[in-house]
């Protein structure tokens, strides 16, 4: 249970050291002090927070300790410009050939027609990134794949009149 404190104070072990002294908290200190003396010897107050500046009229605080580090680049040797654009009108040209002759000799389908667009659309957009690289990277591609886009759409042309004319003239 719990009890309240009575009138008398609380009683001392007999033969040591009193456990409760009324004002003792917190022990008296050497120099009269109230608060605990710390075991640091004082310091001084910091009068000037930064050093003078010096001949340059840079003060010693902002200037860096650090010689400038230089711009770190890429080597150039072995980076090639490439126009993958250009590339790839030369490669839908001549798939576009191919598939045009196919349709010129079964007189079926006109696949050379969709692959001959992509191959002259493909080329002027590599014609143009060409004439932006050095050295006009990619240009005899690009004109490659417009040409054969071309080709490929002239026989595809061809081989549709060639069908109206055997259709005309078979029945």
């Amino acid at each position: 249970m719990y009890s309240q404190p009575g009138p008398y104070p609380p009683q001392q072990p007999s033969g040591g050291t009193p456990y409760y002294q009324p004002g003792a908290y917190p022990p008296p200190q050497p120099n009269g002090s109230p608060y605990p003396q710390s075991p640091y010897p004082p310091q001084q107050p910091a009068t000037n927070y930064f050093p003078p500046q010096q001949a340059g009229g840079v003060p010693y605080y902002q200037q860096n300790p650090y010689p400038p580090q230089p711009v770190y680049r890429a080597p150039q040797f072995g980076i090639v410009a490439s126009n993958p654009r250009a590339k790839r009108a030369m490669i839908n040209g001549l798939i576009s050939l191919v598939l045009s002759l196919i349709t010129l000799f079964t007189l079926v389908g006109y696949a050379g027609v969709i692959t001959g667009t992509f191959a002259i659309v493909y080329g002027f957009i590599g014609l143009n990134q060409s004439n932006k690289l050095p050295n006009n990277v990619g240009r005899t591609q690009a004109i490659t794949g417009i040409a054969l886009g071309f080709v490929a759409w002239f026989i595809v042309i061809l081989s549709l009149i060639m069908r109206m004319a055997l259709s005309t003239m078979g029945g």
